[in-house]
């Protein structure tokens, strides 16, 4: 009977293997679910890594942005400072433009314009030209004591009180000046 018993043994174990066919079938479901699994983390890796060089792309962009920027309260203080050595220059005479301390004055501010404007800083002097609202800031208006006026310099600026700025091209403060009118 002990041969028997092996030989039952035997059968069953024979008879719970599948046939090749449905092992080779089994495999290749289990290769495709890999795939797609394999797939599905690849496509997540891909977004992951399109949104990490989205992220340092805009990063960068910002820290450019604050580098461009950085200096605009420095040269927003230091405008008054201009103001008043344009003043200053302005109010010399003839013979004191000539001196030795007014050529001191154009030298400085031909040097404060120098480091300003390497640091993107644009000076906005807009005499005989069209008043723009976008740049300019009308503080008075002239009435035109032409004769037979054709009106052709309607808005045009006869007179900048105040020099405007634009820094990195963001306009800090419009030019103020004088408008001839009809």
């Amino acid at each position: 009977m002990s041969e028997e018993n092996e030989k039952s043994k035997e059968q069953p174990i024979e008879e719970k293997l599948p046939s090749e066919l449905e092992t080779i079938k089994e495999l290749q479901d289990i290769i495709k679910k890999l795939e797609q699994e394999k797939n599905e983390y690849l496509e997540g890796w891909k977004r992951a890594k399109a949104d990490l060089l989205n992220y340092q792309k805009e990063m960068e962009n910002k820290m450019k942005e604050i580098v461009m920027y950085a200096n605009e309260n420095l040269m927003y203080d230091l405008i008054p400072v201009l103001d008043s050595l344009d003043l200053a220059i302005n109010s010399l005479s003839e013979k004191d433009k000539d001196s030795p301390l007014g050529k001191g004055y154009y030298l400085i501010q031909a040097q404060i314009y120098e480091i300003m404007s390497k640091y993107g800083l644009e000076v906005i002097n807009p005499e005989n030209k069209k008043f723009d609202p976008l740049f300019h800031e009308a503080i008075s208006t002239k009435k035109c004591e032409k004769e037979n006026c054709d009106k052709s310099d309607e808005n045009m600026i006869i007179e900048v009180l105040a020099k405007g700025y634009i820094l990195n091209g963001k306009l800090i403060r419009p030019a103020k000046v004088k408008v001839i009118i009809h």
